[in-house]
């Protein structure tokens, strides 16, 4: 998802918006740049004598385009000032005014960290190369679930039920959809596997142990980059509404040598 908000000179919101995704590496940055600059023409307020943009976006450290967005927003009528990041990093000014660490669990799993004024990557290679606690990941396990039961390769798990229940459809059309609509429909998949595991199916608690086991891989690079002896990371993205359940499945180095939050209010601000 891609989030939008206008406010005035007085700090007071006159549009909220949520659009779909604009990360240049799923659906090419040049579609990415038409999208944004006609997005901004055709939301510009009308009463506006000049307009300032902040654009933090995923997917623009590897696609090479930023400059190539902000100077296409910056040749739109009244816009005057025009800063365009990677989305890690109004994720961390979001939450700490100056050296903090941030991980985000969306679609995709990525940690920041600013310390001494310095920033650092953590992950946020994509879903190609990553393996950690996304909602692709999970999706994936999901997917996999599913389809091994029905083949004979897996275990009889809740998952089945669930997944066709809702969605109504056949392994075939699965798989072929999955090919067909990509990341994003992947990681639609997520939330079954909550639901099963809070019925008590035990390859939902497999699967997300598994997730988790490789989560506590990328907490652990950010909390070595950190170099202190406790570090408090603030948790973002979709999957944090169900840390109450990830929570359980943190080993105890983790949850002795770092602690988390979640942010005070939503990133886009």
């Amino acid at each position: 998802k891609t989030e939008f908000v206008w406010v005035n000179e007085r700090g007071m919101v006159v549009l909220k918006e949520l659009k779909g995704t604009s990360n240049p590496n799923d659906i090419g940055k040049d579609t990415m740049i038409a999208d944004m600059v006609a997005y901004v023409k055709r939301k510009m307020p009308l009463d506006a004598d000049m307009v300032h943009i902040c654009m933090g976006l995923s997917g623009l450290g590897f696609s090479g385009c930023k400059e190539e967005l902000a100077n296409a927003l910056r040749k739109i009528e009244r816009v005057a000032f025009v800063d365009v990041c990677s989305d890690v990093q109004i994720a961390l000014d979001s939450a700490y005014e100056k050296d903090g660490a941030i991980v985000i669990i969306g679609t995709g799993s990525v940690g920041y960290l600013r310390k001494n004024g310095e920033g650092a990557l953590v992950g946020g290679c994509g879903y190609i190369i990553d393996s950690s606690l996304s909602g692709y990941d999970l999706g994936r396990e999901v997917l996999n679930a599913v389809c091994s039961e029905k083949d004979g390769r897996g275990e009889k798990t809740l998952l089945s039920e669930l997944v066709f229940a809702e969605k109504n459809t056949t392994i075939a059309e699965l798989v072929k959809e999955t090919y067909l609509y990509g990341k994003a429909y992947v990681a639609s998949f997520a939330p079954f596997v909550f639901t099963a595991y809070e019925q008590g199916d035990k390859v939902a608690k497999e699967i997300l142990a598994k997730c988790v086991k490789e989560w506590e891989r990328l907490l652990m690079g950010v909390y070595k980059r950190f170099g202190e002896e406790t570090c408090e990371i603030t948790l973002i993205g979709g999957l944090t509404k169900r840390f109450d359940v990830l929570s359980q499945f943190l080993s105890a180095e983790i949850t002795e040598k770092i602690s988390f939050k979640l942010p005070e209010k939503p990133i886009v601000y």
